[in-house]
């Protein structure tokens, strides 16, 4: 057998001398006790962020400058926790520890080395689709600019055109301005050369000395300039045009306008968000799921939508694709997606643009057989006290209001009872008397008969949230409320029993599968299936004074058998 050379390893402290005790390592790979490396930080002042080495004196910087931040040596640890224990059975033996480091080392690389195998394809594919990216960006970039300055040369050939409009209007306006002027002042050209004439051919008669012929023309000449006097009081002296040209050319509100034309917005992924996409984790095969991809982006979705890309294949990798379609609804802004599995088992659900997925995605859908609920068989029953209301979580976990006890219980799905929530009293998170039940997402809600409202919790904590409504008929009042359900719509539905009314308030469904069919209880301790069109009772099973209804996430039916305090899977 070949000797051990391994270097022998001791358990203890270079500082202390006592076995380790949170033992942490420096970058020079020499490890001591927490409260060691503390009480040296402290001697060598907390101002400095770093710390000699108490065996080598290198300095190591500290993350962050504490203590803390240094990697604990967990093997170390267990050693000394190992040893200590030795010690104890064997206190007048010295222990040495002798392994065989290299050996593990190297089985460590190896390990290393495997598991590096997977990660350099996926990041070297990753690298591939940046490059590619940063080429589709540049590519985009040129187009815009492009558009941009197309855009830009027409509005300044609308401009021009607008400016040359502009400029005959004003030389039609000061042509017919000119005209009106010119034709007022050949009137008063006119007029001068009338009485001018008049003028010179009176004196011209009146210097004759032949009295005869001055009387044959003066009545004549005085004739024609009595015309001329009465013309001139006619006529008006002022210029009747202006040299008014008047112009709206308010350039504040075209700048403005023009400071905000046109936009130019990136379409990120992060932007998207999905409405009820968390909702759909269960599907049944050949039926369709749908949900919404809403946008808050000020871009059209019609005009992403060539961006957006779907893929819908099974989980195992046999890439059994199912159909998706994408349908945007009239306020542009909303998509309906829609996906149809051809087989049961899970699928994954991606949506994607420009390459990168949105919020959510991709979704992990569990499609399951269509459950014939003409036979039902009895699967187990959970036991708890004077029961009214349950609830089926996603994880298979079942709720139970507890009516006296003034808790919730909450069981595995093979009926272990794991935890309560509430307690009995008054305060916040406290029941008189725990009735309905309402599990939306990881929010359980629960009505109080006594107490007059609804509180909810986390589910998986059992942590109290809040609660809404007091004793009264007014709203957002109830007197004895009841059983809780949704609308499907983001709407949680409250039976206000003695009020004889539902109130909406926010979400779960009445209780229907995810293929219609409509389960419902009565009075006569009766639980009635009925088939999605409403119009056929396929199934009925006769119980103990039933109240609450539940399904689970493969179409198993919970029922809250009051009487007999207990709760009835089928």
């Amino acid at each position: 057998m070949a000797e051990n050379t391994s270097p022998a390893i001791t358990m203890t402290c270079e500082v202390c001398s006592e076995y380790y005790t949170d033992p942490l390592v420096l970058p020079c790979l020499h490890s001591f006790c927490k409260k060691c490396l503390i009480k040296a930080k402290e001697k060598q002042g907390s101002a400095d962020t770093s710390l000699k080495c108490p065996t080598c004196d290198t300095s190591v910087n500290l993350p962050d400058g504490k203590i803390e931040g240094l990697t604990q040596n967990l093997w170390f640890e267990h050693k000394s926790k190992e040893a200590s224990i030795k010690k104890k059975i064997h206190s007048r033996e010295p222990i040495l520890y002798y392994i065989d480091v290299g050996e593990a080392a190297r089985k460590a690389l190896k390990e290393s080395v495997t598991s590096c195998d997977g990660v350099i394809p996926p990041v070297t594919e990753a690298i591939a689709n940046g490059e590619k990216m940063l080429e589709q960006i540049a590519t985009r970039k040129e187009e815009v600019r492009q558009d941009i300055k197309k855009t830009f040369e027409e509005l300044k050939a609308a401009l021009d055109k607008r400016c040359n409009d502009l400029l005959m209007e004003t030389e039609e306006i000061a042509i017919a301005k000119k005209n009106s002027v010119k034709k007022q002042l050949d009137g008063f050209r006119k007029l001068i050369k009338q009485v001018s004439h008049g003028r010179h051919l009176a004196s011209s008669v009146s210097e004759r000395t032949d009295p005869g012929e001055v009387l044959s023309v003066k009545k004549l000449i005085s004739n024609q300039l009595e015309e001329c006097i009465e013309e001139y009081k006619e006529l008006p002296l002022e210029i009747e045009e202006n040299e008014a040209i008047l112009t709206s050319l308010d350039t504040t509100v075209m700048s403005n306008e023009i400071g905000k034309y046109g936009g130019v917005f990136k379409v990120d992924a992060d932007f998207y968000s999905v409405n009820s996409g968390q909702a759909i984790p269960l599907g049944t095969e050949q039926k369709e799921r749908k949900f919404k991809l809403t946008t808050n982006i000020p871009v059209p979705l019609d005009k992403a939508l060539q961006h957006i890309h779907t893929s819908f294949i099974k989980s195992d990798g046999n890439k059994e694709e199912g159909r998706v379609d994408i349908h945007v609804v009239k306020d542009n802004n909303t998509a309906i997606v829609s996906c149809t599995p051809q087989s049961i088992g899970g699928y994954e659900l991606s949506v994607t643009i420009r390459g990168h997925h949105i919020k959510g995605s991709p979704y992990q859908l569990s499609v399951k057989a269509s459950r014939d609920y003409t036979t039902l068989a009895y699967q187990r029953s959970f036991n708890v006290g004077n029961t009214c209301g349950v609830a089926v979580h996603t994880n298979g976990e079942v709720f139970a209001s507890s009516h006296y006890g003034g808790f919730v219980q909450v069981f595995s799905e093979d009926g272990t009872a794991l935890r309560k929530i509430g307690s009995k009293g008054n305060g916040n998170g406290q029941f008189q008397c725990a009735w309905g039940l309402l599990l939306v997402g990881d929010r359980l809600y629960v009505s109080d008969l006594n107490l007059h409202c609804v509180q909810y919790f986390s589910a998986t904590t059992g942590q109290y949230i809040g609660q809404f409504g007091s004793k009264g008929n007014e709203n957002r009042q109830f007197s004895t409320p009841r059983g809780m359900s949704t609308d499907g719509k983001g709407n949680i539905l409250v039976a206000d029993y003695s009020n004889k009314r539902v109130q909406v308030f926010k979400e779960d469904g009445i209780a229907i599968d995810d293929e219609g069919y409509v389960f419902v209880s009565n009075n006569n301790g009766c639980l009635h299936v009925l088939s999605p069109d409403r119009k056929q009772v396929i199934k009925s099973i006769s119980l103990a004074e039933i109240y609450g209804i539940a399904l689970d996430k493969d179409g198993y039916i919970y029922v809250a058998e009051y009487r007999n305090s207990r709760i009835m899977k089928y």
